[in-house]
């Protein structure tokens, strides 16, 4: 009998000791994410531009998809916090930091991104992810020459329907592919002409679209694009006003 109640002990102290392994460290394990915000993006145009309101990484939000189930934080700053007790069970984490609103486009609306993929260790080990963000939509800037605006004194440029307005000191943004811009103008004797030309932009790229006119032979608007001519429109233009 005494044998009998020996193994029967025996038995509910391994089941209770693997129990207690497998919920505090067999199968889970933590994340600890670092992060880094580029704030420089491509300029067609002069090589390189600086993006002066770069969020900070703290500001970040974060995006853990795995096990199943999808976890969210508005801020890396909190998730830092709540990290200190939070534990996952081991399997492939997808994790993604943002910054603004995807898909949205204009003035200010700058959008960041960046993810990459873990694999949570078993026994409370962590897994370091190393995550870089940057500039997931393009910038838009719209010049024109001196020949232009004297000889067209009024004008209006949109892209996308997104009215171009010079004196803003904030960044255009659009999402990357096909876009048309549009230029509608007065000429110095009243004559109404519209200039069209679709472009192709590029993320995490800043982009310069110009109008020019040209007096070379026949009288001309150029329009280039990142510095390369997209657009010849050849009108009668009366370039002398008094005639």
């Amino acid at each position: 009998m005494r044998k009998i109640l020996f193994a029967i002990t025996l038995a509910v102290v391994a089941t209770a000791c693997h129990t207690n392994e497998g919920d505090n460290t067999a199968e889970i394990g933590s994340i600890a994410i670092n992060a880094a915000t580029r704030s420089e993006v491509t300029d067609s145009t002069e090589g390189r531009f600086i993006l002066a309101d770069a969020p900070a990484a703290e500001n970040l939000k974060v995006e853990i998809v795995g096990d199943g189930k999808t976890q969210t934080w508005a801020t890396l700053a909190e998730f830092n916090t709540a990290n200190e007790g939070l534990r996952f069970i081991s399997a492939p984490y997808a994790i993604t930091l943002s910054y603004g609103e995807k898909g949205v486009e204009g003035w200010s609306k700058a959008y960041y991104e960046g993810s990459t993929s873990v694999e949570v260790p078993m026994y409370g080990l962590t897994a370091e992810a190393y995550i870089e963000v940057i500039l997931q939509n393009s910038i838009v800037a719209i010049e024109a020459t001196d020949n232009f605006k004297g000889y067209f004194p009024q004008r209006t440029f949109k892209v996308k329907n997104i009215e171009w307005d010079a004196a803003k000191e904030e960044l255009l943004f659009l999402n990357a592919g096909n876009v048309k811009v549009t230029c509608e103008a007065v000429s110095q004797t009243g004559k109404a002409s519209t200039f069209e030309t679709v472009v192709t932009l590029k993320s995490t790229t800043r982009h310069t679209v110009l109008f020019d006119l040209s007096t070379a032979g026949n009288a001309k608007v150029d329009v280039t694009f990142d510095g390369q001519l997209v657009e010849v429109v050849e009108q009668e233009f009366e370039l002398n006003e008094n005639a």
